[in-house]
């Protein structure tokens, strides 16, 4: 019995190093490092601009040009967290390494979670308007972006911060990972239920608001006349329009 116990623990041991994917053992080509490389930087450079369009510039003040800005600046995160990923693959940085574990399954999530709010916005917006309009506010919508966003971070990265997990061993555990893309599958699930609700709302606005097609068309007619006054000089004259309205059956007639 004593002698099954250690065998034990070493198939238990082995078990969980099975689960721990090493960040480092990946292997790239050039081509894959350049074009990987040209996609953070073409992707930062478009997110940022949107987002400094967006923050500065008055006319575009609104919540759902705010969720539009939060989820660039997610995106450049997301980016960033790609370049580190580079960086650790191609150059072996430790450092980089560390930051990435901590941050490689938090940050998609977060960016589903402001594409889910800013989806649920839209659809408030035009199934509540009057309290849409009364109630959300540009404050208000970086209020709850930024406490969602701390809470998801919390709950996510907790088994780092309660000793379950490691961010020196330079590993992804799969398990955790498998939880957190069944949170991300979640929230893309319901932002794509949230579009198809908007779609089929703005529908039936817009059928509701069409003009009457079976209406008959408007013909104009333009008739000048033109008066002349006796008590004015030669030569001179008054010139007038007179419009009517006819339907194409009575203007035919005539």
């Amino acid at each position: 019995m004593e002698d099954l116990a250690p065998e034990e623990n070493v198939t238990s041991l082995r078990q969980n190093i099975s689960f721990d994917f090493p960040i480092m053992g990946q292997n790239i080509t050039y081509g894959q490092e350049v074009f990987r490389k040209s996609v953070v930087i073409v992707g930062v450079l478009l997110n940022c601009l949107v987002f400094f369009v967006v923050s500065f510039s008055r006319q575009l003040r609104y919540p759902r040009h705010t969720f539009w800005a939060v989820i660039a600046f997610f995106e450049c995160v997301f980016l960033v967290k790609c370049a580190l990923e580079l960086a650790v693959v191609v150059h072996h940085d430790h450092l980089a390494c560390q930051i990435l574990v901590l941050l490689a399954p938090v940050d998609y999530s977060i960016l589903l979670l402001c594409l889910s709010l800013a989806a649920l916005d839209r659809y408030l917006a035009i199934v509540r308007y009057e309290w849409y309009k009364s109630s959300v506010s540009n404050r208000g919508v970086i209020v709850l972006i930024s406490l969602l966003s701390i809470l998801t971070f919390i709950v996510i990265t907790s088994p780092f911060w309660t000793g379950y997990f490691s961010i020196y061993t330079c590993t992804n555990n799969l398990t955790h990972m498998h939880w957190i893309l069944i949170w991300d599958l979640f929230l893309g699930t319901a932002g794509v239920i949230l579009h198809l609700m908007i779609f089929m709302e703005s529908k039936a606005l817009i059928q509701q608001y069409l003009v009457n097609r079976h209406q008959e068309p408007i013909t104009v007619r333009f008739v000048n006349s033109v008066a002349l006054q006796h008590n004015s000089l030669p030569g001179d004259h008054k010139c007038e329009a007179s419009v009517s309205l006819k339907s194409p059956q009575k203007y035919q007639r005539k």
